[in-house]
């Protein structure tokens, strides 16, 4: 009824190869697998795969042998262009044009310091360290001299051909070919022993290797059938044959059982037919099987679990009595007792309860008597089962028909018309009878059906169970409502209600040395101590753990059993490890049962059997950690030995990076999550499957990039340094760069300090300078407005009418003389004065020149009345000059109705116009007039260019002769 099953990966074209034809396969001595197909080459490195073509330096896509020399350079058989010789980094290619026999390879065989190569039409031999090709000379013929094999006996190499019989190479000074026996249609041998297997059209023989190379085996057995193209042997000496019958039906994976062939197909799950390559990992213990149509198929041959097939039914539990040992089916009871199994059926189940009830006579449950309904008109094939438990060597199954107590021989002990999902026991053998709405039972008398009931509205009463465990004289029960209970001293406590436990939603539990494991409907796993007082000793957080819904709880040796709709984790010292579908245990998870060191497993379709001491006690597999590439900024780094290469120095714009690493062989490569960080002091990355590390437009600095790897197989961690690294800043932003700069900065900023100390030193004695020719300037056009000539003539008046005995007008001249005199003193002193004190000081100015006139010359002052000449302030001195010149040089005798006007008028901009007009006599504008020639309008120019003024723009001077001289400026308020 039960057979096992081996463990698949199927890997083709669809996903991971490039080709559906896997013509050769190899194990090199790194452990990492070779597969050659018709339209590529594959490194499968743990679950990392690497593709080579022709672009990438391969002869040929097409790849039909694969060998490994003793330097560990790869050799890699084209059909159609010559060997590819692969030293890790570049492929070296040799061909007929290098002396190779011809250039479509069949078989390679490595021995000692030659490669021996195998062609469709001859041999050549293939010196490994120096690359010379030797060619063997070939029988003469019409038939191809095509190579099928090699094989080594007695430290001289056979070559066993199609069509032309089998050969020993005889290496003398020129080797040469030396034919045994004349088999012919041979496709594969395999030397076993002191025996060969050898493949014919149809059949294999066995035959004794001596009698093989003499030609002496012309009488052996024909055995087996299809073509085997292909033989390997596992370690505990099996023998596997790759078939597939060409044109015949027959052909797939078998195995050699007393010189018969065994289909493994089915425990295998390889559907094809047309198997034609094989390789063996004795480290691993896995078997490869290339086909010509399916791809890749990757078989364990000692899986750590293995399944044990029931076709359409689902293992829903386990138990075992002293003698016997059961498995529940959808549909049945299994009971095996010693090598006897027998089966009791739903038809059976059903026909113990039509019997009791027909029988009895004791009143059967009512649901108005609180007990949970149960319909005795359900059909046997409508018979589910909720559980099945052992007490005291007898089975407890309870179903939705009752509840059935079974011998280990298959007899029913006793049936109970109870329909409850969770029942189980005191520790003095009492029933206790669970109902999700009805309270609890607890029988006394079973054939009575003699109980106490407890009522559901008693606080401590358990309601809605849905898991209970037994233990000494506690007996606990799990509600997904209200937590926790138990039934202890006769009675039933609540720890929810009495404050223990808040806990509330519960649904497994199991028992953990001396504590108890219990999980919650979250996925939430709390390890507690109830033997004296409860304590919570630690909770696994669902987090820490693979899946989120808990299916079982089970404990062995200290180990914690957490079973979930991923897989199964065990958990000890704060150590996981995690199996799943990649060793072979495919959920769902319906049942647990654990007998002394095996943990069974029941799922749909059958159950899983695991050894517990190999999969917990497992020693750490990974060890090493391997540089394999380096790219960046998405260009390879190329160099011969990657592992050689202790500190890596990018420029600044070289700080794309990506790492590709590799472990050691690992039998479940998908087990292994990666982590890395930059530096010691900083945290570790986030966990990921890929074996690489990208990291994008890093910052110049200095990094030392580690790598840590979590085994989920083992629960082991491994962490070493990858690699380190330096990433150089731009020159802008070295030191010495910064230190070039500030001495630039250093030296510019005292440059400028220097010149501007020069710069104020020249200002400061620009400004005495010009400061000091200020000064002179106020002082000559004081000079100039007190001009000898005026004081003289004022003088003239002042002793005019004194001789004319005018007292009263030389008094009054004479005042108004000094008060311009004292006014000019006042003025001089100042850099500027208001409007109205300029204006006073002119009118007193026209007053005293118009005595010595007079009083002739009509004087008009106009002032703007937007203009507050109050407000207004003005540079000092600047008008008199130009009143000074219409007194002296425009109005000589004779000059009808001599006028002087002045004008104050408020210009846009702020700008204050003052124009001095007069009918005067005028002149022509040149070097010779005298009113150029004013040494007081000289002044009054360079007054106005010290004050920031362009004179040309702030000065304008208007002259007709004969028609008068009009003066206007232009001052900034």
């Amino acid at each position: 009824m039960f057979s096992q099953n081996y463990p698949s990966i199927n890997y083709t074209a669809a996903n991971e190869l490039p080709n559906n034809a896997v013509r050769s396969l190899l194990i090199d001595s790194n452990n990492i697998l070779w597969i050659g197909t018709e339209n590529g080459l594959v490194k499968k490195e743990n679950d990392v795969f690497k593709y080579f073509f022709e672009e990438n330096g391969l002869a040929l896509n097409s790849c039909w042998a694969i060998a490994e020399d003793k330097n560990k350079n790869l050799w890699f058989g084209s059909y159609g262009e010559g060997v590819s010789i692969y030293n890790g980094f570049n492929f070296k290619v040799l061909s007929e044009k290098d002396g190779l026999v011809h250039n479509e390879i069949t078989k390679l065989y490595a021995h000692r310091n030659y490669m021996y190569v195998g062609t469709s039409n001859g041999v050549s031999l293939i010196d490994i360290d120096t690359f010379k090709v030797c060619s063997l000379n070939i029988p003469t013929g019409k038939e191809l001299f095509r190579v099928q094999d090699f094989f080594e006996y007695q430290e001289e190499i056979y070559v066993v051909t199609y069509n032309s019989g089998i050969f020993k190479i005889i290496n003398k000074s020129q080797p040469v070919l030396i034919k045994v026996n004349d088999h012919k249609f041979i496709y594969s041998v395999l030397k076993d022993g002191d025996s060969i297997y050898s493949s014919n059209k149809g059949f294999f023989s066995k035959i004794r290797l001596a009698d093989y190379v003499d030609n002496n085996a012309s009488s052996s057995n024909k055995l087996g059938y299809s073509i085997i193209w292909d033989y390997v042997k596992s370690r505990d000496d099996k023998i596997f044959a790759a078939a597939w019958g060409i044109y015949d039906p027959n052909g797939g994976i078998y195995e050699l059982v007393n010189n018969a062939l065994v289909s493994r197909a089915s425990e295998f799950n390889i559907p094809s037919k047309q198997v034609i390559s094989l390789a063996y990992d004795p480290g691993f213990e896995k078997l490869y099987v290339g086909t010509k149509d399916a791809g890749l198929f990757e078989i364990s041959l000692n899986p750590q679990i293995k399944f044990h097939d029931i076709k359409g039914k689902n293992v829903l539990g386990f138990a075992e009595t002293k003698n016997s040992s059961a498995v529940l089916i959808n549909d049945a009871l299994l009971i095996k007792v010693a090598e006897k199994e027998q089966t009791i059926s739903l038809s059976q189940f059903k026909k113990w309860q039509e019997n009791y009830v027909l029988n009895t006579k004791v009143p059967l449950p009512k649901h108005q008597d609180d007990f949970y309904e149960l319909d005795y008109t359900t059909r046997a094939k409508n018979i589910h089962f909720y559980d099945l438990k052992v007490f005291q060597n007898i089975y407890w199954i309870n179903t939705n028909i009752g509840l059935f107590a079974i011998k280990d021989t298959g007899e029913l002990q006793r049936y109970l018309p109870l329909h409850s999902e969770e029942i189980n026991f005191t520790r003095s053998g009492n029933l206790i009878e669970t109902n999700p709405y009805g309270g609890v039972r607890i029988y006394s008398d079973l054939d009575s059906l003699r109980y106490t009931h407890y009522k559901k509205e008693d606080p401590h009463t358990p309601t809605m169970i849905v898991s209970s465990m037994q233990r000494e004289n506690k007996t606990y029960f799990l509600s997904v409502f209200s937590g926790l209970y138990v039934w202890e001293n006769n009675g039933f406590k609540s720890y929810l209600k009495n404050g223990i436990w808040k806990e509330k939603k519960l649904k497994h539990i199991s028992t953990l040395d001396n504590n108890l494991a219990i999980a919650n409907e979250f996925g939430d796993v709390f390890i507690v101590n109830d033997e004296n007082t409860f304590e919570i000793l630690k909770k696994i957080p669902r987090a820490e753990i693979q899946g989120n819904s808990i299916s079982f709880l089970k404990a062995y040796k200290g180990t914690l059993l957490i079973g979930t709709e991923k897989g199964l984790t065990l958990f000890k010292n704060d150590r996981f490890i995690f199996i799943d579908r990649e060793q072979a245990l495919e959920p769902p998870l319906l049942s647990a049962r654990l007998s002394e060191n095996t943990l069974s497993i029941g799922s749909d379709n059958g159950y899983y059997n695991i050894d517990l001491d190999a999969v917990s006690d497992t020693q750490a597999l990974v060890d090493k950690i391997e540089l394999n590439e380096i790219f960046i900024n998405n260009s390879e780094f190329t160099s011969e030995s990657l592992s050689n290469i202790n500190q890596l120095d990018l420029a600044h714009d070289e700080n794309t990076v990506l790492l590709k690493f590799s472990t050691n062989a690992h039998p479940y490569p998908n087990k292994l999550k990666y982590q890395y960080r930059l530096d010691a002091d900083e945290p570790w990355s986030l966990s990921t499957s890929e074996p690489e590390i990208f990291l994008p437009s890093l910052p110049p600095d200095n990094y030392g990039i580690e790598v840590k790897v979590l085994d989920e197989s083992t629960g082991l961690r491994y962490t070493r340094p990858l690699l380190k690294m330096a990433i150089f800043p731009p020159f802008w932003k070295t030191w010495w760069f910064a230190l070039l700069i500030a001495s630039i900065i250093t030296v510019m900023v005292y440059s400028m300090y220097k010149f501007q100390i020069r710069q104020t030193k020249q200002f400061e004695e620009q400004k005495g300078l010009i400061q000091k020719r200020f000064e002179e300037t106020k002082m000559e056009a004081l000079l100039a407005q007190m001009n000898p000539h005026f004081i003289f003539n004022a003088m003239n008046s002042i002793q005019y009418y004194i001789l004319d005995r005018d007292i009263d007008n030389a008094t009054l001249f004479l005042g108004d003389f000094a008060k311009l005199i004292r006014l000019n003193l006042d003025h001089c002193t100042k850099p500027g004065i208001l409007l109205i004190e300029e204006i006073e000081y002119l009118q007193l100015y026209i007053q005293v020149e118009n005595t010595r006139f007079n009083n002739t010359i009509k004087v008009i002052t106009e002032i703007d009345p937007l203009i507050d000449p109050y407000d207004i302030e003005i540079p000092t001195m600047l008008l008199q000059s130009f009143v000074e010149n219409v007194f002296v040089h425009a109005f000589p005798p004779g000059v009808p109705d001599p006028t002087l006007k002045i004008y104050f008028k408020l210009l846009p901009g702020n700008i204050l116009q003052c124009e001095i007009e007069d009918n005067g006599i005028g002149f022509k504008d040149g070097p010779t007039n005298k009113l150029h020639e004013s040494k007081g309008v000289t002044l009054v120019k360079e007054r106005l260019t010290l004050l920031g003024y362009k004179v040309e723009e702030a000065i304008q001077i208007i002259s007709e002769k004969n028609k008068g001289t009009s003066v206007i400026l232009k001052l900034k308020l």
